[in-house]
């Protein structure tokens, strides 16, 4: 990712922060209010276009509101892999990929993985986007995932 981030690509980058600092901030409110609250001020922190926001909010709402079905289907699909072991980069990654994979009916598979897989690049470590794509591509392949999704053009 050379070139500039497309405003999806900012929408991922910033919704991984967020969920990353979520999970590291036990004294983070979590009631959705507070998360929008706390999200613009993220936002506006880093000095986020608005058209990056929208998207980023969604995936960061659905993320939390979902986290028990999003951890449960990480859960599943990372064979040999206790949860609580993983790294907190990589949880993050986890979480917002298979939020947008399970929830996000709009956005083609395909396009998730590859989106966060690069996004991983930039933020993990060497091995990230292997791990990475070891648990979400088998998730991008469950039946609430496919359930009126969107098809991908490849």
């Amino acid at each position: 990712m050379n070139s500039p981030l497309t405003p999806r690509q900012k929408a991922r980058e910033i919704a991984f922060q967020f969920i990353y600092r979520f999970d590291q901030d036990k004294e983070l409110d979590h009631r959705p209010s507070q998360i929008e609250e706390e999200f613009k001020k993220h936002a506006t922190h880093f000095g986020v276009h608005e058209l990056s926001t929208e998207f980023a909010l969604r995936l960061i709402q659905t993320t939390i509101k979902e986290l028990k079905t999003v951890d449960a289907v990480i859960e599943k699909c990372a064979e040999n892999w206790k949860f609580d072991r993983i790294a907190s980069v990589d949880k993050a990654f986890l979480r917002i990929g298979a939020a947008e994979l399970l929830f996000f009916k709009d956005v083609p598979a395909s396009v998730t993985l590859n989106e966060v897989i690069e996004l991983s690049k930039l933020f993990g470590e060497k091995d990230t986007p292997l791990f990475l794509n070891g648990i979400l591509d088998p998730i991008s392949k469950d039946p609430l995932a496919l359930a009126g999704k969107v098809p991908s053009d490849a």
